[in-house]
């Protein structure tokens, strides 16, 4: 059973296949850890707050692409209201 480290919302992570929460445990821990290695070189440093949201964006998407579950749909949330919708191609 793979450990729930990064507090996934256990509804999602139950959704996830095993391999899918193994993938989404890496690519956080790795891209979390690599900012630098992510980043343009001469982007400026992101804050480690907004660091963190793409670290979880991108760890996201990669275990749901394991189950092949790609959103086609981003909803944009402020303090838990919807106050923005965009199709993705």
């Amino acid at each position: 059973m793979t450990a729930n480290r990064n507090r996934v919302p256990k509804k999602e992570w139950h959704k996830w296949s095993a391999g899918a929460r193994r993938v989404f445990n890496h690519v956080y821990t790795f891209v979390h850890s690599n900012p630098d290695l992510m980043n343009h070189p001469d982007a400026p440093k992101p804050k480690p707050f907004h660091w963190k949201t793409v670290a979880w964006n991108a760890a996201w998407i990669a275990a749901d692409a394991v189950d092949n579950r790609i959103l086609t749909e981003v909803v944009t949330l402020d303090r838990g209201r919807e106050v923005g919708r965009k199709k993705i191609a």
